[in-house]
């Protein structure tokens, strides 16, 4: 029941973004990276849809997303993570976000769900709890975000390689002006993906996926 409602959700989301006015905000022609916004009725801060193609298969792809401490290494604005509690296919993390100045650092509890689809695609999708029972002992000022998720949709070629989308969106809760989230808000993902693009060279992921 847990697996279907979970497909259920995906699918209702990725037809909700599917039928956003997406509009190109930022792209890198180099690296076939594109990066898509769109407003949202139910909030002034706008959500993001990022695209690219990989040389590497999903599994490949799914080995780096799955490795959770190394997240602060190519997702932009990680700082920190923690893993609260893992099992096969999916995981609890704290995760520290840190934003320009002036303003302060973010943090939230995630989960971290991974399902194969019956395509062949690989789905991963991450959402804020509001409600996990977690302490983190920190001296550092931070405000707790609970309203993110961010979804990866991993598609086999015919031929070879991975079609990677990401969809994301959320609050920066606190004091952060919509003008300034939204000019900002394709930069991240624009990062992210090149960061990926970079990891998925590295060894640690290649050997174990061919």
């Amino acid at each position: 029941m847990r697996l279907l409602s979970f497909a259920i959700l995906s699918m209702l989301m990725q037809i909700s973004y599917a039928q956003s006015n997406w509009q190109l905000s930022k792209q890198d022609t180099q690296r076939n990276i594109q990066v898509f916004t769109s407003s949202q009725d139910d909030s002034s801060y706008h959500q993001f849809k990022a695209v690219t193609v990989v040389p590497q298969n999903p599994q490949t792809v799914l080995a780096v997303l799955s490795d959770i401490p190394a997240w602060p290494q190519w997702l932009a604005r990680i700082k920190q993570v923690k893993v609260l509690k893992k099992e096969k296919n999916r995981s609890w993390v704290y995760v520290v976000y840190k934003l320009p100045y002036p303003f302060v650092e973010r943090d939230m509890v995630v989960y971290n769900y991974v399902q194969p689809l019956k395509t062949g695609q690989l789905l991963t999708k991450t959402q804020a709890l509001s409600n996990y029972p977690v302490t983190i002992d920190t001296s550092t000022k931070r405000v707790r975000l609970t309203n993110f998720s961010s979804t990866w949709l991993l598609t086999p070629l015919a031929k070879s390689g991975t079609k990677i989308e990401l969809w994301g969106s959320g609050d920066p809760e606190g004091f952060v002006p919509a003008l300034i989230f939204n000019y900002n808000l394709a930069d991240e993902p624009l990062q992210s993906l090149r960061q990926l693009r970079k990891m998925l060279l590295r060894d640690k992921y290649q050997k174990d996926n061919h």
